[in-house]
């Protein structure tokens, strides 16, 4: 079982000068657009004539956990005929008592499996790309490349940013103007972490400190201005202004981290 939101449609911000990519939000200048309620995860998509740049952040202790200890992979689906997919896959430790979905791109994880530099925090796998295949790590700052980077040091927030170059997706050849008006779907998966995957590792850690749960936005749906959705879709909504934490001995004992899945579609922006 899994949580999700139903897809929508919006429109990516065209980005006037390049994100550097180093897990910080400063370059995007305000916090992501979109958020699901289900999973508090923010997320926002944004391109240039050369690059899309994606972020996800989380302010939520739990989902950081999960995001962490469980991995995640980012999906992307070109809706051409046939549609193309890519993906980027971040694998968690190798912990006892780990839960982690079966899916056809566990075959992929295994045939690096071998490489000790795959289970790196700061590694992932890159999946459908045209250029670029394999392990990538957040060290990789190629401005011409595929590049992440996650957030340093906060306790507040996890963020991870992406720089995909266009073609990438499209080939070297492809025309901004004509690839304007394609859908692409944006998918966020969150790998299931087991309950006694989450106490081994606060034991292998000294135990886990502050943090907490927090309840979900109100209502969500229709996006204006800036993009908060409000209503009563899905798509969670209203000011995403910091929340109280639940210190993390106040946690239930018997905490659940299933499987959650965010999914949207969008379409690149031309130059206006």
């Amino acid at each position: 079982m899994y949580s999700g939101i139903r897809a929508q449609e919006n429109i990516s911000k065209w980005q006037s000068q390049p994100i550097i990519v180093d897990g910080n939000l400063s370059d995007w200048g305000s916090i992501p657009r979109f958020f699901d309620s289900e999973s508090n995860v923010q997320y926002e998509f944004r391109n240039d004539a050369q690059n899309l740049y994606l972020v996800i952040r989380s302010t939520d202790r739990a989902t950081q956990i999960q995001l962490q200890r469980a991995g995640f992979s980012v999906r992307l689906k070109v809706k051409t005929s046939p549609p193309t997919k890519f993906g980027i896959l971040f694998t968690p430790p190798k912990m006892p008592g780990m839960l982690m979905d079966r899916n056809p791109q566990d075959k992929l994880v295994e045939k690096f499996s071998s490489k000790p530099e795959f289970f790196r925090p700061d590694s992932a796998l890159l999946d459908g790309f045209l250029y670029s295949q394999g392990i990538i790590t957040s060290e990789n700052k190629d401005l011409k490349g595929i590049c992440f980077a996650k957030s340093k040091a906060s306790r507040d927030q996890v963020v991870v940013e992406f720089q995909i170059p266009l073609k990438e997706m499209y080939g070297n050849d492809f025309s901004l103007v004509n690839i304007i008006g394609i859908p692409i779907q944006f998918q966020v998966i969150i790998n299931e972490l087991s309950e006694n995957a989450n106490k081994s590792h606060g034991r292998m850690n000294g135990g886990m400190r502050g943090g907490g749960m927090r309840g979900r936005m109100p209502g969500g749906g229709e996006m204006r201005g800036g993009g908060m959705p409000r209503g009563g879709e899905e798509m969670g909504g209203g000011e995403m202004g910091e929340r109280p934490e639940m210190p993390i001995d106040e946690m239930p004992e018997k905490l659940s981290f299933s499987r959650k899945s965010i999914t949207a579609n969008f379409k690149l922006s031309a130059n206006k």
